[in-house]
């Protein structure tokens, strides 16, 4: 909506439109399963659709553009539930053959939608993200301690952002915690790790109880990007051990606050952080 608010303020006389529609998603599901009625009858016209997210609703248009941001769900099934996986790649490879043009996070989704949909690579142009300008390296009279004892993080941390799910790799981050802390006894950090609760969340958690210095691993939910922020400019250093990602904003986040980051080499991170 700020997208739409933004463009509607710098560019008045284009008359750019915002038209939201009521729903639940017991309608939406049977009005993808029906493919019918199309948009255009419920008062939505335009000139060129764009789908940022993997879908493309019933429409009588024939120029859209679909963004994929990864394919994850096919690159690591058991990560997945069986439901999930297919019905969107039988959805997703439907929509990129049916859009005239596809907008991938990185090269490393690019690729995957070659590989595994055999679309046309002349299709499909690579637009990475940004991190919010809100992201960035704040002066120290812009430091704010409270923020940190509000989630109770009360001495030197390192820091990973991400929701809590297997791609995420976070059980093998508590480990290599673990190791450090075993073998320096100097080692007085916390892990702090912000994010979500996904699905097949339940290792993760089970590795911070096992953990022998689970005291010091902190999951402290999600938070407000004005106190991400915060956590991002007093941590110090960055890890994110992701198995994969279609691109990886927390890494650039961390960048654009100032903040050494440790990536897995892999996927987009490649491109991200390299």
């Amino acid at each position: 909506l700020s997208i739409i608010k933004n463009l509607k303020s710098k560019f008045a006389s284009n008359k750019i439109e915002l038209k939201l529609f009521k729903t639940t998603q017991k309608k939406l599901n049977l009005w993808n399963r029906l493919r019918f009625p199309p948009i255009e009858l419920m008062g939505f016209k335009a000139d060129l659709l764009h789908c940022p997210d993997y879908l493309i609703p019933p429409n009588l248009n024939k120029i859209i553009v679909l963004t994929i941001h990864d394919l994850a769900f096919i690159r690591f099934p058991q990560f997945n539930f069986d439901w999930f996986i297919k019905k969107y790649t039988k959805e997703v490879k439907r929509n990129a053959r049916l859009a005239k043009k596809i907008v991938a996070d990185s090269k490393s989704t690019k690729d995957d939608i070659i590989k595994f949909f055999k679309i046309d690579p002349q299709k499909i142009e690579v637009i990475y993200l940004a991190s919010d300008t809100i992201f960035k390296k704040l002066p120290e009279t812009r430091i704010d301690r409270n923020i940190l004892k509000k989630y109770g993080i009360d001495k030197k941390y390192i820091l990973s952002v991400g929701t809590i799910e297997p791609r995420k790799n976070y059980p093998t981050l508590i480990k290599a915690f673990n190791y450090i802390k075993h073998n320096n006894n100097d080692f007085n950090y916390r892990l702090v790790i912000v994010g979500r609760t996904g699905w097949k969340s339940e290792t993760t958690y089970r590795e911070r109880e096992l953990s022998p210095y689970k005291d010091d691993i902190l999951f402290i939910g999600r938070v407000s990007d004005k106190d991400l922020v915060q956590i991002y400019n007093q941590a110090e250093i960055f890890v994110y051990p992701s198995l994969f990602e279609g691109f990886g904003l927390p890494p650039m986040e961390a960048m654009s606050c100032g903040l050494p980051v440790i990536a897995s080499d892999s996927s987009s991170l490649k491109e991200v952080v390299g």
